[in-house]
């Protein structure tokens, strides 16, 4: 049986891999990590992830990392505080790479019970052209507004393709009168769904749309059997939990 914590990793990594493939950016993957670089200096893209508390290539993940140093291109470390042990602690203060924020692993066991949503304001679609997904990065973009990261994001999503998802992968947009106002990603892995950018544009948050776009994820899995996964901030959990989710664990994020 596959540990908690182990599916979330699992299905991160399939994240990862997916949305590397789709700017046709470079992977490694190893026994105990791995590390894409989309050849873009995006942090939130370029992402190292420890899959083992022991470091076995140690050659390898250092050379990837001496890669991106080199290229000036960030990347942020993805670590399951059970693998956070000193080793890993000490190759992180080696290269500098700080402590940004933690987040809560969180798991709903399976999405036989979830209710229907109701809705009198927000319509949201699948993204099925290059139209939508202008919409979904718009949001996507309002969140770092006015940092280098915005642009970094333009520059990854001019490269992105949407023929290169499969079936596995659901991007949703919510709008009100056409105008897009929050996003929604699913992912089916081989053992769980996995919930992603559920974001709401700051000037219309506050009225409910990211938990009526979080309601309609849950509605969307297929085999309502399989559990449900997800990371979440301190602050956020609770409305995670209102839908049956439980704490499982913690993820650490370096920058």
């Amino acid at each position: 049986m596959i540990a908690d914590q182990q599916l979330v990793i699992n299905n991160l990594e399939e994240k990862i891999r997916i949305f590397t493939h789709t700017v046709n950016g470079k992977l490694i993957n190893e026994e105990d990590f791995i590390f894409t670089n989309t050849e873009i200096p995006t942090d939130t893209f370029n992402i190292l992830l420890p899959k083992s508390s022991q470091i076995k290539s140690e050659f390898n993940i250092r050379s990837s990392i001496e890669s991106m140093t080199l290229k000036e291109y960030p990347f942020s470390t993805w670590i399951d505080s059970r693998y956070l042990n000193a080793s890993w602690q000490d190759l992180m203060e080696e290269y500098d790479l700080k402590e940004a924020e933690r987040n809560v692993m969180m798991k709903l066991e399976n999405t036989l019970n979830i209710g229907q949503r109701i809705s009198h304001q927000l319509m949201i679609t699948s993204v099925k052209n290059n139209e939508d997904l202008l919409k979904y990065i718009e949001v996507f973009k309002s969140l770092f507004e006015g940092t280098p990261e915005e642009e970094a994001l333009k520059s990854y999503f001019n490269e992105f393709s949407l023929k290169k998802l499969g079936s596995e992968v659901q991007m949703f947009i919510g709008c009100i009168d056409e105008m897009a106002v929050t996003t929604g990603l699913l992912i089916e892995s081989k053992d769980s769904y996995g919930i992603y950018d559920v974001m709401t544009k700051e000037t219309s948050r506050g009225k409910g749309h990211g938990s009526e776009m979080f309601q309609f994820l849950l509605n969307q899995t297929k085999d309502k059997q399989k559990p449900v996964v997800l990371q979440a901030s301190n602050d956020g959990k609770n409305i995670y939990k209102r839908f049956g989710f439980i704490e499982i664990g913690e993820m650490v994020v370096f920058e």
